[in-house]
């Protein structure tokens, strides 16, 4: 029971407190930050806060699915979150003068992050049920 409550401690603090250390006008809404870079910022926090939740639940439940989609799940998730909220923040996709590439119509990091998410859902849908056919 020690080692649990020391790892929820650390998991709590790497993946709470910077909520609330980075969401101020030293990091998110830094006046001299790029909007761009807010963006991979709120990316990062709501990444770290996704493997956080995930670390909880392996530490005090129990794991049956395919860690390693559900990891790259929560990577995802971090950025849908960034991008989501980057109205609140100003955020935004691309820098000015930077690369503004679409794909189909489509902003490319949106296109292609969408395409991550599907196949990583898709894994995580075969894996869990091989996971439940198989017994392993």
């Amino acid at each position: 029971m020690p080692a649990k409550v020391l790892i929820t401690l650390a998991t709590l603090f790497y993946g709470i407190a910077p909520l609330f250390a980075d969401l101020n006008a030293t990091h998110v809404f830094h006046p001299e930050w790029t909007p761009h870079s807010r963006l991979h910022m709120v990316w990062l926090l709501g990444t770290n806060s996704s493997i956080a939740l995930l670390s909880l639940y392996l530490l005090w439940g129990r794991a049956q699915v395919v860690l390693s989609a559900v990891l790259g799940i929560c990577v995802m998730l971090g950025f849908w979150i960034a991008v989501l909220f980057r109205g609140f923040y100003n955020g935004a996709l691309t820098d000015v003068g930077g690369v503004n590439a679409t794909v189909m119509g489509f902003e490319a990091n949106s296109f292609a992050f969408s395409l991550v998410l599907l196949l990583l859902l898709a894994g995580l849908y075969i894996g869990s049920r091989s996971t439940r056919e198989t017994g392993i």
